[in-house]
């Protein structure tokens, strides 16, 4: 194994845990208790803050100096696993991008967040950002035993 950057691990971190308070805040838009504009509001924040939050982790693993070119550089048989978090990178932000060009108050619907058309993309989504967050921390610990932290 191999050390990697502590400033590339100490960013890594922080926009992990930027991340984390973008979820629960798109979990709390789907879950609010108030109907109408609030929780659209609510949802559509949420979103927004995510999709920004998901730049700046894409940044800090995927730019230059970032966490995956480290991972290459420390081992480079992990080579096709950050092929697979680039590639889910991508995913998750055309996605977002989808969700958010198509939220309406209409979208979230009267009969709960999302209705029958937005909550369960919006779930589905979360369901591939926590699996995608499970592969990227395997990965930081597969290369350096390091354990990046965050609650997904």
């Amino acid at each position: 194994m191999s050390v990697l950057d502590p400033g590339v691990l100490e960013s890594v971190r922080r926009r992990r845990g930027d991340l984390d308070d973008a979820l629960l805040i798109v979990r709390d838009g789907l879950v609010v208790d108030v109907a109408g504009p609030r929780r659209s509001a609510a949802l559509r924040a949420g979103l927004r803050q995510l999709r920004a939050d998901l730049y700046e982790h894409v940044a800090a693993t995927e730019g230059p100096g970032g966490l995956y070119e480290e991972v290459r550089r420390a081992d480079p048989r992990f080579g096709h696993a950050v092929r697979r978090l680039r590639w889910e990178h991508a995913r998750l932000a055309s996605a977002l991008d989808e969700l958010l060009a198509g939220f309406t108050a209409e979208s979230v619907g009267p009969g709960g967040p999302g209705g029958p058309t937005l909550r369960p993309r919006v779930v589905e989504l979360l369901v591939l950002i926590g699996r995608h967050r499970s592969r990227d921390a395997q990965l930081a610990y597969d290369t350096v035993g390091l354990d990046i932290g965050g609650q997904g």
